[in-house]
Order: structure tokens, then sequence, then C-alpha cells
């Protein structure tokens, strides 16, 4: 991307919330499904939001103008990859909200914010409002909620990642998570890596048939402790979904040594039939089933904080 990359480690202490939308400190954060809807709504609006593509732009736009809403202070990520098309330009988008202490660990939200690159394969615009416009939106409300709680434990980053989809239609070797590669490798040769005690990742988490996934890769103990909160709080027909295999932009956290933990829904409408295709709309989304995401990630935050922060 043209210009320089921003520091990928903010100062630890920094000042970050600013106008009139100061955090509540002490008050327990709350998620707030309509406006996630608004949030995926936008998204959708924009069309088909590939990377490198006038809409994706306007969504990151959108994304840092609602997280400066929420008192954050977003960071533009730039970087070019080589890419089966050629070198592309990207750019993540992250906030951060600092720990009661300078001195403290870190846990990272993310998900990705491109949608498929499906011009070729379908005539009708692919919208992607589950994959990932769902999840982008739930990330956006999570960021707003706990930056309304005020620090906490473990500083937080609010993490949107580009190029997560392939250029081409097959995803296959490094066609693919493009964004995620690049933050963990930057984590890494700043020395944060080391800091960083889980790596939370949100993917296709609209469906109105929503079920978790046990995905293989991620990290045991965080995938129990998120599907435990699920059940304590009502929603055991929405966790404990069937075991599998998932490559997404959780692997590329946890190859620089970070616990990570992928919470997606693979199959999407009957036999998968809406996953990449122009049937991913928001008529077969549902706003309930990001509230119930929600709930499930603020409700098992604070056991994440307790159960992975290093004993100092």
């Amino acid at each position: 991307m043209p210009t320089p990359l921003t520091p990928l480690l903010l100062p630890l202490g920094l000042a970050i919330f600013s106008g009139c939308d100061a955090p509540k400190t002490g008050t327990p954060p709350q998620f707030d499904a309509a406006r996630a809807w608004k949030h995926l709504e936008t998204q959708v609006a924009f069309g088909p939001r590939p990377a490198g593509s006038q809409a994706l732009e306007k969504t990151r736009v959108f994304l840092m103008d609602t997280l400066r809403a929420s008192g954050l202070k977003p960071v533009r990520e730039h970087f070019k990859s080589p890419t089966p098309k050629g070198e592309l330009a990207f750019a993540n988008v992250y906030a951060d909200l600092p720990a009661q202490d300078p001195a403290a660990e870190w846990i990272i939200l993310g998900s990705h914010f491109d949608t498929k690159h499906a011009e070729a394969r379908f005539p009708e615009p692919f919208l992607g409002a589950n994959d990932a416009g769902s999840s982008t939106a739930v990330l956006l409300e999570l960021a707003h909620a706990l930056a309304r709680q005020g620090a906490r434990e473990l500083n937080y980053r609010f993490l949107f990642l580009d190029g997560e989809e392939a250029v081409l239609w097959d995803w296959a070797g490094e066609d693919n998570t493009y964004g995620s590669r690049h933050h963990a490798a930057e984590l890494k040769k700043s020395g944060m890596a080391a800091r960083v005690r889980a790596f939370i990742l949100l993917d296709m988490v609209g469906d109105k048939d929503l079920q978790l996934m046990r995905d293989s890769y991620s990290d045991r103990r965080l995938l129990d402790m998120f599907f435990a909160s699920g059940r304590e709080l009502g929603y055991k027909r929405h966790v404990d979904g069937r075991a599998q295999e998932i490559l997404d932009d959780h692997l590329s956290f946890m190859a620089v040594g970070i616990p990570s933990v992928d919470l997606i829904d693979l199959d999407y409408g009957p036999f998968n039939s809406f996953w990449h295709t122009p049937k991913d709309t928001l008529e077969n989304c549902s706003q309930a089933s990001l509230e119930v995401v929600g709930r499930i990630v603020l409700t098992t935050l604070p056991k994440v904080e307790k159960e992975f922060r290093r004993s100092r």
C-alpha cells in the first residue's frame, strides 16, 4: 500500500478515548444486537467488498468512523502482498483499548471484513452478509460495549482483517489470509506476540440456524470456555456443533505461538447452499444470532482474562 506501515504497538497507557462518548467505568458491558444489525445492513449496502475494491475502502472508512464514535482511535495497517493476480495493496484496521495496568498482556478479537471475489463465478452480486458482514458487525458492537465499560484487566485489540478470502476462486497455498498473516508476522517481529494471551476469531456468525462448530485446530481450552458460557446463557443449541478442521485467520496467529479460537458456523443454509453464493444476503441472517454470539463473547472474556494471563 502507498503509505508507510503504522507502528503496530501503540504506547501502553495511551489515552484513546475522545469526544462525548466517554467510557462508563464499572458498568457491565451490554451487547446491543439492534445496533450490530444496523452495522450489518450498512456493510451490505456497499455491495460486494472484495480486497482492493472501492466498496471495501468504503467499508474500511465506515469501520474507522464507527470505532471513533465509540471513543477509540483506529489505525490503518497498510501493506502490499503478491497474489496470483499480481501485487495488491491491503489495509487492516485495528483499535486498542489499554488495560488498567500498563504492563498487562493482550487479548485480540478479530474478524475479516472482505468478501469473496465472485464476479467471474456468479452473474448476481455476492453481498457477503454472513461472510463476513455478520462477524464484522458483532466485533464493532463488542468494541463499543467494551470501550464504554472502560479499562479491563488486560489490553484489548479489535482487529478487522483484509484479504482473508482468496483472490482466485479456490483457497489454495498462500492465496488467502493476507491480512492475518501480515498482522501476526508484525506481532512476532515487534515482540508483542509473546504478550498476546489469546486471539478470538469471529466468522460466519449470522446464520438463522446458528450452531458454532468445534474447530479441530482451535485451542481446546478456549473453545470449551466459550461453549460453556453458551450453555450457561441458555444457548445450548447454538454451541457444540460438529467437529471439523477449519482453515481460517486464526491459523496465522497460532503459527506465531498465540492460543487461538475460531467461533464459526460453516453450515450456512440448507446443505450449506448459501455459503459463497449470491444467497448470502440479509434475509438469510438473523439479528438474534448476532446477539447470541455477542453475549457469549462478553460473558467469556473475564474468564479468558483470568485463566490465560500469566502470573507475575
